[in-house]
């Protein structure tokens, strides 16, 4: 019988830069670390595919890491309890924590012929000025587009009523927990809802959510206290006991996103732009949760926010181009690196990975 498999993103290309979460899961859950070093191409991918058949189809529940550059490329593998395995792929990381858990190093880079390489030296030099360059336009468009976004969030504040959305809260919090609370320590887990890639925004919604009961997606404006409503509620969970995982933007890197809690098979999420979502009329426990309500801006008020929110999406427009032109020399560095890789050394090095 297999197991669930549920996707996300890893890294995400955020207004203050490449934000990271394999170094909570490495610390707070994953008891085995195996790191996937050198091959610096997608074969590593179809690599990280197989074991996550070997395990899921021996009913273990898995989480695939997407990397944020292509679609269906995957970059790391977390085999779920009893097993918390990590495998990740470390070419485009930066491992920084120094572990006191099991980790094994795969020296994938040992099924690399350095000579080929050396070949294409001249190209992938070139290739990776131009990746650096396009890299840094995106960053900077995603910036900008950051601080237009903080503009936005400014206009909206001014006719936000924060006593009713106080209020709401108040009795949100109520509902959902009562005056239960758990004989145990609450333990949090951070994941990414999505990212900008060069596609456009993409989230992985669905797949987190597929076997949750109840699921409240949240309509407002910006910098109406989404975010912080969401880590209110995470602290309000994890000091009733509660696990709780906090979903966190792919644009804001300080911004929260979702809030699961899979005790109650719950969570509630900002199904706003760039992720807009509404409730599935064939989930009962799909409901909407309303604090644009609160926020009752004028007519010029309205006519400002226009003029933002159109400049906003240029600033994405140009973020999107850029990220483009990046994954495409990024491609071709990384199909220059398969073409080295010597597959029969390469299979003899991970062959252990399925307990072969």
């Amino acid at each position: 019988m297999s197991g669930t498999v549920t996707h996300f993103f890893g890294r995400a290309l955020t207004g203050q830069g490449m934000k990271v979460l394999y170094k909570e899961l490495m610390e707070n859950e994953a008891n085995t670390i195996y790191l996937l070093k050198g091959a610096s191409g997608f074969k590593v991918s179809e690599l990280i595919k197989k074991l996550g058949y070997h395990y899921n189809n021996q009913g273990a529940d898995i989480e695939y890491f997407h990397d944020p550059l292509f679609e269906n490329v995957f970059e790391a593998l977390y085999i779920q309890h009893p097993h918390n395995i990590l495998f990740l792929h470390t070419a485009n990381i930066t491992i920084a924590p120094k572990l006191s858990k099991p980790t094994i190093t795969i020296p994938l880079h040992e099924s690399v012929n350095v000579q080929k390489l050396l070949e294409n030296g001249e190209q992938l030099l070139k290739l990776s000025e131009t990746k650096e360059d396009y890299h840094n336009k995106y960053f900077a468009s995603i910036n900008k587009a950051l601080k237009i976004h903080d503009d936005w969030e400014v206009e909206t504040r001014r006719h936000m009523d924060w006593d009713g959305l106080n209020k709401q809260i108040e009795e949100f919090f109520q509902h959902l927990f009562g005056t239960s609370k758990l004989e145990k320590e609450g333990k949090r887990t951070h994941r990414l809802l999505g990212t900008l890639t060069p596609a456009g925004a993409r989230d992985t919604l669905q797949s987190i959510t597929q076997n949750l009961e109840q699921r409240l997606f949240i309509k407002g404006y910006p910098g109406t206290g989404k975010s912080s409503m969401l880590k209110k509620l995470a602290n309000e969970a994890e000091g009733r006991g509660y696990d709780v995982q906090l979903v966190w933007c792919g644009l804001d890197s300080n911004s929260i996103d979702m809030v699961i809690i899979p005790e109650l098979k719950f969570c509630i999420f900002d199904s706003t732009e760039p992720h807009v979502y509404f409730p599935d009329e064939t989930r009962p426990g799909d409901e909407i949760f309303d604090i644009a309500k609160h926020c009752r801006p004028t007519e010029v008020e309205e006519a400002n926010i226009k003029e933002i929110v159109a400049k906003y999406k240029s600033a994405i427009h140009d973020a999107i181009a850029y990220a483009n032109l990046y994954a495409e020399a990024e491609r071709e560095i990384r199909t220059i690196h398969d073409r080295a890789v010597n597959v029969e050394e390469f299979e003899t090095l991970v062959k252990g990975l399925f307990g072969e």
